[in-house]
């Protein structure tokens, strides 16, 4: 069983790695960086996100396995301390896989259609005036927008960036996106919904404008456009994520210990 490890550096010791990498080979996996079969990301949900998008052209032949260092871990349903536990659960098939789909962008200009992948969600942003975009749900105009920019999140990105913003957390396993918006004007000029909206996963979600000097992020990453975009159009892809989750893995009690209970309590 060939692996690969993703792991925090800054939280995370060479020592503990080379502990890991032992446990590993006597229990008869094969260190292989560049065609693993799981890859064991050890850290919070960001550690996650980049082993993800390293890992985004193979996704279909890999499964992604968390060690938490302590950080917030929506993903990542074992602790640093729990190695023997992880691996006797891999070998002996004690695991629940769940296959999460990634957001698929297409940065329309033009010259050419870009191809994007997201985890958590995908933001066209304005960072030095005012977004001013066209908002269409499947080809059906909803509003033009102004503001600082759009996000578009996956169920599993709810519970991220676009909970900041006031949007609404929607259980992982349910396949929708989500329009939240940021720092939208609102007047006689510019009348937008001032509201998240949650569409069915089948739906194709576009902004239409000409757009100029805009940031587009996807997750941790960031799509530096200078070159001017006629559209951005987001669906949920036929990419997957393959994560390996604990039988007893409860998604309510997940939400409860991030955003709920008080560590020191």
């Amino acid at each position: 069983m060939n692996y690969s490890i993703c792991y925090k550096k800054e939280t995370i010791t060479d020592m503990y790695i080379e502990s890991l990498k032992k446990k590993l080979k006597k229990n008869g996996f094969v260190y292989n960086e560049e065609d693993p079969q799981y890859v064991f990301f050890l850290g919070g949900d960001g550690t996650f996100l980049r082993a993800v998008h390293k890992y985004v052209e193979k996704l279909d032949f890999i499964k992604f396995v968390g060690l938490n260092a302590g950080t917030l871990g929506f993903f990542l349903d074992y602790s640093t301390t729990e190695i023997d536990e992880l691996i006797s659960d891999v070998i002996n098939n004690n695991l629940h896989l769940i296959k999460y789909p990634l957001l698929q962008g297409e940065i329309i200009s033009k010259k050419e259609t870009k191809t994007i992948y997201a985890v958590n969600e995908i933001r066209v942003e304005s960072p030095c005036h005012s977004l001013v975009c066209d908002v269409a749900i499947d080809d059906h105009k909803l509003e033009t927008f102004a503001g600082n920019g759009l996000i578009v999140a996956s169920s599993l990105g709810s519970s991220a960036y676009n909970k900041s913003l006031g949007g609404a957390i929607i259980q992982h396993d349910l396949p929708l996106l989500e329009l939240s918006e940021i720092a939208a004007i609102q007047n006689n000029a510019y009348r937008s919904l001032a509201s998240s909206l949650i569409v069915g996963g089948d739906k194709k979600i576009s902004l239409k404008g000409t757009f100029s000097d805009i940031i587009i992020g996807f997750d941790h990453e960031i799509l530096k456009e200078e070159k001017k975009i006629s559209e951005v159009r987001v669906i949920l892809s036929d990419k997957h994520v393959n994560l390996m989750r604990k039988i007893n893995h409860n998604y309510i009690d997940v939400l409860r210990k991030a955003f709920i209970i008080d560590k020191e309590m």
